[in-house]
């Protein structure tokens, strides 16, 4: 008991930790003397830009500093933003063994890089923000699953997602509970500035993507909606690890080491959480007292309603089981086995669209490798490599694929498939090491294609072969 609790403690192998921070700010339309002389000037004081943008120790606030002292050209008609850009990345890798032969990596990566556009050249200075976003996430509670048109691709996931939208919407709306609407921007002189928020003058969309995507990463993650984050760029804390598996410790068991050199027994988790490229409301008005909720103006009704600055057209979950159960075996007698099953998915949440879509990879892959070690003495040949092995290395695959693409949408619950495809792979290749500077090869390749929709494509067969040669005449 004591031998082992120990090796359980010192399971943790090896451990890195990295952040970085990465900021850079870009400010056209400088005055021509700005920085005429080693990148500075006394023209407009005693050193403009200053040693603290020639060495990168800014912020966004120096294009009010910039602007006020006169620098910068405002009256010319340009348009050019000033641009501030700020990315933060967080990676975490730990390897542990908590037994002999089991090797586990585990990986945490969250990766934020924001963007503002400053006009500096108008009243006001209008800034647009942008950026994109990627953690590790974690969505295994509703993998693996497999979809029928027999039964129209019903998935209990998708029917989950949208049971969450007025659940989702009446949380985000609770969040206004004691704000008030905003006296500027679009709402200046409007009835309702500055009164508390009234959900009866508008009520938060259920199409918009403050309400579908935590709806869908609580649906296609399986988390209970009540405890969803709301944020579209949850905190690191909420980033969750991949991992990599490899066990091979099964050669120490019984005979196995009579039949086998080496057996590995390996399997790898990746799934992501990104946000693509984003912007942010040209009309967003920001509620007193919180800087990340606010409103929006409602082209239809013109009036208010509760929003987030940003407008996000797409999110994406991509999950990988690469593999999610494989193997390699090297035989006594020197022959390779390898086999695994692989299984993919993308899904995509397209919030201006109204839809979800759906990408599906699943395949089995098996392989078979052997040398023959000085084969010129199989054929009973003399040796013509002058003090090089003559080898003969043949390696056989054999693969089966399934890609399957469906849109489901969100507003009739109807899921359509767009594409899908059934391969058939089978390879093989022999190389033979003839001399030091002469390799001789043959292979063969055929692949049969048959779609799942036929409506999309037709059955293809592809087949080539043929015999290369190797010649080096490097010394």
């Amino acid at each position: 008991l004591a031998e082992y609790g120990t090796r359980l403690l010192m399971s943790p192998r090896s451990a890195s930790f990295r952040y970085r921070n990465t900021r850079s700010l870009s400010i056209p339309l400088y005055r021509p003397d700005i920085g005429n002389a080693l990148g500075q000037t006394r023209s407009y004081g005693p050193m403009a830009p200053g040693l603290d943008f020639a060495f990168g120790f800014t912020g966004e606030n120096f294009i009010n500093k910039a602007l006020n002292r006169g620098w910068l050209i405002t009256d010319d008609g340009q348009t050019s933003p000033a641009n501030f850009a700020n990315t933060h990345e967080l990676n975490i890798e730990l390897t542990l063994e908590p037994i002999k032969g089991l090797r586990i990596l585990l990986t945490t990566n969250r990766t934020d890089n924001r963007t503002h556009s400053v006009q500096f050249m108008y009243d006001g200075m209008p800034t647009t923000m942008a950026g994109s976003y990627t953690k590790t996430h974690m969505a295994m509670r509703t993998a693996l699953k497999r979809f029928s048109a027999s039964n129209g691709y019903h998935s209990e996931t998708f029917d989950k997602f949208l049971s969450n939208i007025p659940v989702m919407a009446r949380r985000f709306e609770e969040q206004y509970s004691g704000l008030s609407y905003p006296t500027g921007g679009f709402m200046q002189d409007n009835i309702n500035a500055g009164n508390p928020f009234n959900p009866e003058v508008g009520k938060v969309s259920p199409t918009s993507s403050d309400v579908l995507i935590p709806a869908f990463i609580a649906a296609y993650s399986g988390t209970d909606p009540m405890k969803q984050y709301l944020t579209p760029f949850p905190s690191f804390s909420d980033a969750l690890p991949n991992w990599r598996v490899t066990y091979d410790g099964l050669i120490y068991i019984g005979k196995m080491k009579d039949i086998f050199k080496s057996f590995t027994l390996n399997h790898a988790y990746q799934c992501t959480y990104s946000v693509g490229s984003y912007s942010s409301f040209l009309n967003w008005a920001a509620a007193p007292g919180s800087e990340t909720l606010g409103y929006t103006l409602d082209e239809l009704t013109g009036k208010p309603i509760p929003s987030s600055p940003y407008n996000i057209s797409s999110v994406a979950i991509t999950e990988k089981f690469a593999p999610l159960i494989g193997a390699t075996a090297t035989l006594r007698n020197d022959m390779t086995i390898s086999a695994e099953y692989r299984d993919a998915r993308t899904l995509t949440l397209n919030s201006s669209a109204g839809q979800v879509v759906e990408a599906n990879q699943r395949g089995v892959t098996i392989g078979l490798g052997y040398k023959i070690i000085g084969f010129n003495t199989v054929l009973k040949m003399k040796g013509s490599g002058h003090g090089i092995s003559n080898d003969l290395t043949i390696n056989g695959d054999f693969s089966f694929a399934e890609t399957q693409a469906l849109i489901r949408r969100i507003e009739t619950a109807y899921t359509q498939a767009t594409s899908g495809t059934h391969t058939i792979n089978i390879n093989l290749a022999a190389n033979y090491i003839m001399s030091r500077r002469l390799t001789i090869g043959a292979f063969f390749d055929h692949q049969i294609n048959t779609p799942i929709v036929s409506s999309t494509s037709y059955p293809t067969t592809n087949t080539s072969f043929g015999i290369n040669l190797n010649i080096s005449i490097a010394r």
